[in-house]
């Protein structure tokens, strides 16, 4: 990450921790409103209720609220994809791959619609505001999270090469759910959108466990 982007401060306390969330609270508020252009780092502290001062004790600039805002929010899907996992794992071999895809696809369209307008902007500025190494991280932690629950599927074909497949299932939800985010004027309800991505996560692994099957 470059200078600019990190924070200055790594909230150690509640009390500090608290005030760098109220920033990245008042940063999305204002994307909502204004949008990123127009956001000024007086704007975000005005909005988070501290100084201008106390923003830059923990930011060196707006630049580097995104980039933190961001991460958090991924963070926040990460650990949502995490705690689903665990529950795969912990009953590994007693869920076909249907069941599982199913579980993925709720926790990740739940996860960011709820959150509405705010994943939207924040995918909107994404690519823009995350360092390259932090992008690519955050996005395998999901990739090898989905890998990991594929593979507990009592039907996971033996000799499967997960790696790339992970990389791919992960790849059809996120964009998926992310496009739709977006692009639609109007957001389709979460069972929907769930619908909409089983349909194209269950083509591609179908797809896969085809070519697995003819190359055997």
């Amino acid at each position: 990450m470059t200078t600019a982007l990190k924070p200055r401060r790594k909230p150690s306390q509640s009390r500090a921790w608290m005030t760098s969330i109220a920033i990245q609270d008042a940063f999305v508020l204002l994307l909502l409103e204004k949008g990123y252009e127009k956001t000024s780092m007086r704007d975000i502290a005005n909005v988070a209720g501290v100084s201008v001062g106390s923003v830059y004790q923990y930011f060196p600039g707006k630049e580097a609220v995104a980039a933190m805002t961001v991460r958090t929010w991924v963070r926040k899907l990460s650990t949502a994809l995490s705690s689903a996992v665990d529950d795969v794992v912990q009953a590994e071999g007693q869920h076909t791959l249907s069941e599982i895809t199913l579980l993925l696809a709720q926790t990740q369209v739940h996860t960011m619609l709820e959150g509405g307008g705010r994943w939207r902007v924040l995918s909107s500025i994404e690519r823009r505001v995350s360092p390259q190494l932090v992008y690519n991280r955050l996005y395998q932690h999901n990739v090898n999270l989905f890998g990991k629950a594929l593979t507990c599927a009592v039907d996971w074909p033996e000799g499967l090469h997960d790696a790339r497949v992970a990389f791919g299932a992960y790849t059809v939800v996120d964009a998926l759910v992310k496009q739709t985010l977006l692009v639609s004027a109007v957001l389709p309800s979460a069972d929907v959108m769930v619908q909409e991505v089983l349909l194209a996560l269950d083509g591609y692994l179908q797809a896969v466990r085809q070519s697995h099957a003819r190359q055997e």
